[in-house]
């Protein structure tokens, strides 16, 4: 029978493998990563052929989307008021802004006018990009990236001044650390700079000075494009995964945000937050953050997690925001107290203690305190608590990582077994985070776990099933013909193409209850999630390494 300690022991082998970071991405709902949450599959145009993953080379430059001015808002808002790195961007002057897919429209009124746009979270919160090393300052130049470039690609302009031009300014604050006028020509042109050294940055303005009323500008798109010393694909998507994770976590306070374009506190994730942890205590094994910076950032989230964060009979929320003046930390409003996220932070938090040699016994303390009792009912445990503190009715009841994570919790904290009503495959709905959720944080059971699952023979025909889906089910596709797979729970890729209960969805290949969900009824269009290709790396590293090179060279990486 598992005990606390052996819990204890297993951060020991911390063998999660590189993919581990994008794990942590679908825990923030995929706030920060390569350029889209979900990829839809159009299909190849009269002549054009696939080309394989394996026939891409990484190259040293990196372009970073600031914006594409595709339709994002939610339906039934008005406007939706974020680029894609998670800033936010308004009109600027005497401008009048005007979003269609994929452009926008900057009809000047008067004698100038444009757009603004925040380059690191929301401009209220005057945080800044250090243009000279644009990962996290934790991260070590030996796998820093330098941004040298911007690259703004224009549909149409019309100007009837004889002075008028395109005025660019990257500022830090209310100083301009780059100022560059261009003469546009009308119609389509791509416009690209090479940019001087430069460290702190805040935002980037573009308008059109000196013109007449009635003036206009159209912008399809707008990068950045940085160098990276890193050549290998696994590399590549660790560092800048686990980079983007770390840019949307807050020192001060110790918790990372739900999303980069919700500022600090306001609706900040439990689970990323814990996980936050882990990845820290992995980049510091591969070098890439040193000990002292790690034990830092571990102990700022071991400090937050155990003394600030309110629990309810000994678990924590799901998401909490910060109550101003007093800073204190709040669940947030209607969301639940929740055993499984408590559960992923706890243990995200107590293996990186473990991997870094600091005090567990505070975390091994929070877990042997929560109140198991009422949470363990006929069926499994269940999810936990609602808002109100009321006890939810849902269980983890059905085979699946989620379920067993909080059941090895639970063994380890009082040395029983719980109910599950469902132990064998398959999972509920075939999403693919579901079945490797839990290896990220033990080593998989080398045979039958205690309620009678066979995880060796389980997994393998798992993966199977997930890389061979687009090649059974649509063969002529560019996912089949890439070999690109992954389907597992996430946001849809525009989150204006559905009604707002729609965004969130258990993709997956099917399973007990479910038949298989890709997209396609929803979308019109299958979708691919790339988080689940890091997970299973261990079992098909070939193919999920093909997969991140291939995704690096097509995407763009937001920061």
């Amino acid at each position: 029978m598992l005990k606390l300690k052996a819990l204890h022991r297993l951060a020991v082998p911390f063998s999660l493998g590189l993919g581990i970071c994008w794990l942590f991405l679908w825990v923030l709902n995929q706030s920060h990563q390569v350029d889209a949450q979900s990829y839809v599959w159009q299909p190849f145009s009269s002549g054009e052929t696939a080309v394989s993953p394996q026939a891409f080379t990484l190259i040293s430059t990196i372009t970073i989307l600031i914006d594409d001015f595709q339709p994002q808002p939610i339906q039934d808002d008005a406007a939706y008021f974020y680029n894609r790195l998670g800033g936010d961007r308004g009109a600027l002057g005497e401008a009048v802004l005007n979003y269609g897919p994929g452009s926008v429209t900057a009809l000047v009124t008067g004698t100038w006018g444009g757009m603004w746009a925040s380059l690191n979270h929301l401009e209220r919160e005057g945080l800044p990009l250090n243009f000279s090393a644009a990962l996290p300052a934790a991260i070590s130049t030996t796998y820093q990236s330098q941004i040298t470039g911007l690259v703004i690609e224009i549909a149409d302009s019309h100007i009837t001044s004889p002075n008028g031009n395109l005025k660019l300014e990257l500022k830090n604050g209310a100083s301009a650390n780059w100022i560059m006028t261009t003469t546009l020509t009308g119609g389509r042109q791509t416009l690209v700079y090479s940019l001087p050294p430069m460290t702190d940055t805040t935002s980037l303005i573009w308008l059109l000075d000196q013109v007449n009323p009635d003036n206009y500008i159209v912008i399809d798109r707008i990068a950045l494009t940085a160098t990276t010393p890193i050549t290998n694909p696994a590399e590549q998507a660790f560092t800048w995964s686990y980079g983007m994770l770390l840019n949307n976590w807050d020192p001060n306070t110790g918790l990372v945000r739900d999303r980069a374009n919700f500022a600090s506190g306001v609706f900040d994730a439990v689970p990323a937050t814990g996980s936050l942890a882990a990845a820290t205590a992995v980049a510091h094994q591969l070098d890439i953050v040193n000990y002292q910076d790690a034990v830092d950032i571990v102990t700022q989230i071991s400090n937050t997690l155990l003394l600030d964060i309110p629990r309810y009979n000994g678990i924590w929320p799901h998401f909490v925001e910060i109550i101003t003046p007093t800073n204190n930390i709040t669940i947030a409003v209607n969301t639940e107290w929740s055993s499984v996220d408590t559960i992923i932070a706890a243990i995200s938090l107590l293996e990186a203690q473990q991997a870094l040699g600091l005090d567990t016994s505070g975390t091994i303390s929070m877990l042997q305190n929560i109140d198991w009792d009422p949470l363990v009912l006929t069926t499994g445990i269940s999810h936990g608590y609602s808002y109100t503190q009321s006890l939810l009715t849902s269980t983890w009841d059905t085979f699946g990582g989620e379920s067993w994570l909080v059941g090895w919790a639970y063994a380890a904290a009082t040395g029983k077994i719980a109910p599950l009503k469902y132990p064998n495959p398959p999972t509920a709905n075939g999403s693919g985070f579901i079945d490797e959720i839990a290896w990220l944080f033990a080593p998989p059971p080398p045979k039958c776990d205690i309620w009678g699952a066979h995880w060796p023979s389980y997994r393998p025909k798992a993966v199977d099933t997930q890389v061979s889906y687009y090649s059974t089910n649509y063969p002529t596709s560019c996912f089949s013909q890439l070999d690109l797979f992954g389907l597992s729970a996430a946001e849809v890729p525009t989150p204006s193409a559905v009604i707002t209960t729609e965004i969130y969805q258990p993709f997956g290949v099917g399973g007990r209850f479910s038949p298989p969900l890709d997209g396609s009824d929803l979308l019109s269009a299958p979708v691919i999630i790339p988080h689940y290709s890091a997970m299973v790396a261990s079992i098909t590293p070939t193919k999920a390494t093909s997969m991140w090179g291939w995704l690096i060279e097509q995407a763009p990486f937001r920061l």
